[in-house]
C-alpha cells in the first residue's frame, strides 16, 4: 500500500512533463508502459508472496485500475486539445478529492478523521502546485 500511495501521484506528473516537452500526442504511450509496469510489479509480488486474490479483491481492483486510467487519459486528451495545466490539474485532482470524500460519506457514513483531513490538504496542496505555471 505504501508503494502504491508514494507512486500513484506519479502519472500526472509525467502527464504535465509531456506537456512541457510538447508531445502531448504521446500521452497513450505513456500510460500504457505505466501500467503494464504497475500491473508487472503487482503480479511479480502476488507471485512472490503466494497469496490468493479473491475474485470479489480482483473485481474492485479491476474497477479501481479502469477508472484511473480513465482519469489519466481524458487528463491526457484534455492537455493535448490544448487546455491549460493549470486548468486541467486543479480540476482532475479536485474531482477526485471530493468523489472518494463524498462516496466515502454517502455510502459508507465515514467521517474524516485526522489523517483523512490532512491526505485531503495535501492532496489540495498538490492541485495547486500543478496549477503553478510551467
Amino acid at each position: 500500500m505504501l508503494l502504491a500511495f508514494l507512486l500513484n501521484g506519479l502519472a500526472p506528473f509525467g502527464l504535465r512533463i509531456l506537456r512541457g516537452m510538447g508531445r502531448e500526442g504521446e500521452t497513450t504511450v505513456y500510460l500504457f508502459y505505466w501500467y503494464l509496469a504497475g500491473l508487472t510489479l503487482s503480479g511479480g509480488w502476488l507471485l512472490w508472496s503466494r497469496q490468493k486474490v479473491s475474485r470479489q479483491a480482483a473485481f474492485i481492483g479491476g474497477a479501481m485500475g479502469l477508472a484511473s486510467i480513465g482519469g489519466h487519459a481524458s487528463m491526457g486528451a484534455a492537455l493535448a486539445t490544448g487546455v491549460p495545466g493549470n486548468v486541467v490539474f486543479p480540476v482532475a485532482v479536485g474531482a477526485n478529492l471530493f468523489i472518494v470524500a463524498a462516496g466515502g460519506y454517502l455510502w459508507f457514513r465515514e467521517r474524516l478523521g485526522i489523517y483523512g483531513k490532512a491526505g485531503v490538504a495535501v492532496g489540495l496542496l498538490t492541485a495547486v502546485m500543478m496549477s503553478l505555471p510551467e
